[in-house]
């Protein structure tokens, strides 16, 4: 498995999403906030906001934001129906999102079945985008 920095949001870019999407801001309480903030009825607001952005933290922060707004929907084909759509904006921008793609394929847990409902995608991905 090829080695990945760490890479997290920075203060910056959740202060200037949360201006621009309206998202809750609190400097005192920052750890954590993309899995917070997102609202999964929202989703194609933050992916139509995504695609205007040509800032790379703010792209990672809002692609996580657009993730968990993804795993949240209510049903399989929901999230399904998202990642037809989230698929290719991570493919076309990996080296944004290679970090992401890694942590939501949850490999620490050989079971797909416990954990988030974007993880079997995110492996496939993964392996796809991975093959030699």
């Amino acid at each position: 498995m090829k080695e990945l920095d760490f890479r997290c949001s920075t203060i910056e870019s959740i202060e200037q999403l949360s201006k621009e999407l309206h998202l809750i801001f609190d400097p005192d309480d920052l750890q954590d906030w993309e899995y917070r903030v997102g609202n999964p009825k929202e989703i194609e607001r933050y992916i139509s906001h995504y695609k205007t952005l040509d800032n790379d933290d703010k792209k990672f922060s809002l692609m996580e934001i657009i993730i968990q707004a993804a795993t949240d929907q209510h049903t399989s084909a929901e999230v399904g129906k998202y990642w037809t759509i989230i698929e290719p904006i991570l493919k076309q921008n990996s080296a944004v999102h290679d970090y992401s793609i890694f942590y939501w394929c949850c490999f620490d847990n050989p079971d797909v079945n416990d954990c988030w409902d974007i993880t079997p995608y995110m492996r496939d991905l993964w392996k796809k985008m991975n093959q030699s």
